[in-house]
């Protein structure tokens, strides 16, 4: 009898197993939160896709991807943790990395790279009619009660213009990765040969507060755009070498 009883538990036990490795994706969809909508699922709820994904806030823009597609971790859930590889494309955007969400509601991405588009509609510091393009490489952000708790990675910014078209160049900005606040990085011109309109070396700090503080010196090169000037003009005098030694700071909130 106890033999015949231990084989239906293993026989149970495998039964629950395959369940688990095969759950189908779409049974979850009903538990998504009202601001997440997924138009259709595909997969298991360890390896999946959905399609047509959008994120909704008060006040913002929905976030549309036309798929994410994820892989679950899981020896991660033995951690207390819920961590998963996911891809997703877009409209005029494409990213990959690993997210974890840990006990607590903290927030980790990492090995984040990709690329998107930016407006005054995705990005609300860019003014209305002005463009860029945002990429990338290897970042990493920890996030905890809605702070910044963590911070590392290059990010670029391509192609900025104002909404005349006027172009004002290519920039990096990169955090070595720090664990704890203020957080503290460079922020320059990345432009190639023959070089932008504008030769930028800066420091930027962000702290726990999420307030922040930016000062350097910019160069204007030759040919530079009259808009270009006269705000700088406002921004900083220049000095006999034409350098503008500047310092700002603001919050994020």
């Amino acid at each position: 009898m106890r033999a015949r009883l231990r084989l239906i538990l293993l026989g149970l036990a495998a039964f629950m197993v395959a369940l688990l490795v095969v759950f189908p994706a779409a049974w979850v969809k009903g538990l998504l939160p009202p601001q997440v909508s997924c138009g259709s699922i595909a997969g298991s709820i360890w390896r999946g896709q959905c399609n047509a994904l959008a994120f909704s806030a008060p006040g913002r823009p929905a976030l549309r991807l036309d798929s994410l597609d994820w892989r679950l971790h899981p020896l991660a859930l033995l951690r207390a943790r819920l961590q998963a590889d996911i891809v997703a494309t877009g409209n005029d955007l494409a990213a990959r990395g690993e997210i974890t969400v840990s006990s607590g509601g903290y927030i980790e991405i990492a090995g984040l790279s990709g690329s998107i588009g930016l407006d005054h509609s995705r990005l609300a510091a860019l003014p209305a009619g002005w463009s860029a393009r945002a990429d990338a490489s290897n970042f990493s952000l920890g996030i905890s009660g809605g702070r910044i708790t963590a911070l590392g990675g290059v990010l670029l910014a391509r192609q900025l213009r104002d909404a005349r078209g006027t172009g004002f160049g290519d920039f990096r900005l990169e955090f070595p990765r720090q664990e704890s606040a203020p957080f503290r990085g460079t922020l320059t011109d990345s432009a190639g040969p023959g070089g932008g309109p504008m030769q930028l070396q800066s420091q930027l700090v962000l702290n726990a507060d999420q307030s922040w503080q930016l000062g350097g010196t910019v160069v204007l090169r030759p040919g530079s755009p009259q808009v270009l000037t006269a705000a700088l003009d406002q921004l900083a005098p220049a000095d006999l070498n034409g350098v503008r030694k500047f310092s700002l700071e603001g919050t994020a909130r």
